[in-house]
C-alpha cells in the first residue's frame, strides 16, 4: 500500500483482487506476530489457540482504529490548521496510543481467556483469609496426586478443579516455591498445560506456621499472646489436610 501510495502514478493503481490478497496478507501477518508475542512473552504457559485469538482481536482492532483515524482526520481537519507542516508528528503519536492500547487489550484478553471458557470467577476474593485457604486447596491436591500414577498437578488442572484463576492461582504457588513446600517439574505435562507441582513437604513433620505467617497473620508483636495462647505453633501441615 506505502509502495502504490508513494509511488506517485509510476505504479498503477492495484486491481480489486491483488489488493485484497494484500489486504488479507497484511491482516494474517500482524495476527501472527501479535500471537507469537502473546505465546512466548508472558512468564507462564499460554495455549496457542489462545494467543491466536488474541492475535485475531489485536489485527481486527487495528485495521478498525486506522479506518477510524483516517475518518476523523478526514472530517475533522483541526490537526493541519493548528500544526501546519508539523501535523504529521501528534497523528503519530495519536496512533502509537490507540495502537498500543489494542495490543494490551489483546494481551489481557489473552489472559483471562481460560478463565472466561471456564466459568471461573475473574475478580479478587473479598473474604479475609483467601489467599491462606487457597494454598491449603492447593497442597490438597498435590497430596491426593502423591497417590496416583502420574504425580502432581498442571496450573490448568488445578484451576479446572479449584475453579480459580490462573493470575490468583500463581500468586499462591509462589509462596509455597518460596517455602520449598512445592517442586516444578521442568517436564511439560502431557496435556500439554505446563510445568507440573508436586508437593515436597511431609505433611506430618512441617509446622503450618511458616504458612500462617505468609498468608493469613504475621507473628508481630501486637499478636505474641494471640500465638503463644493459640495452638498454632504446634500444629503441622498433617494437622489441616
Amino acid at each position: 500500500s506505502y509502495a502504490v501510495s508513494a509511488s506517485r502514478g509510476v505504479v498503477a493503481a492495484l486491481p480489486g483482487g491483488v489488493a485484497l490478497v494484500l489486504d488479507a496478507l497484511q491482516f494474517l501477518l500482524v495476527a501472527s506476530g501479535m500471537a507469537l508475542m502473546f505465546r512466548y512473552v508472558p512468564n507462564t504457559f499460554v495455549r496457542w489457540r489462545h494467543a491466536w485469538v488474541g492475535g485475531l482481536f489485536v489485527s481486527a482492532g487495528m485495521e478498525l482504529a486506522k479506518k477510524a483515524l483516517v475518518l476523523y482526520l478526514v472530517k475533522v481537519p483541526t490537526y493541519s490548521v493548528v500544526y501546519g507542516a508539523f501535523a504529521t508528528v501528534p497523528i503519530l503519536l495519536v496512533w502509537i496510543y490507540i495502537s498500543w492500547s489494542i495490543v494490551l487489550l489483546g494481551a489481557a484478553l489473552t489472559a483471562h481467556l481460560p478463565s472466561l471458557l471456564q466459568g471461573q470467577s475473574l475478580c479478587r476474593p473479598e473474604a479475609a483469609g483467601w489467599s491462606f485457604a487457597l494454598a491449603l486447596e492447593v497442597l490438597q491436591q498435590l497430596h491426593q496426586a502423591r497417590s496416583e500414577a502420574r504425580k502432581g498437578r498442571s496450573t490448568s488442572q488445578l484451576c479446572t478443579s479449584l475453579r480459580v484463576d490462573a493470575q490468583l492461582l500463581e500468586s499462591v504457588l509462589g509462596v509455597l516455591l518460596s517455602l520449598d513446600w512445592v517442586g516444578q517439574l521442568q517436564e511439560r505435562a502431557q496435556d500439554g498445560d505446563g510445568a507440573r507441582y508436586v508437593l515436597l513437604a511431609s505433611p506430618p513433620d512441617t509446622p503450618l506456621a511458616p504458612l500462617l505467617e505468609r498468608l493469613l497473620l504475621a507473628h508481630s508483636e501486637a499478636l505474641g499472646k494471640m500465638w503463644e495462647k493459640s495452638q498454632w505453633p504446634t500444629m503441622t501441615l498433617g494437622d489441616v489436610l
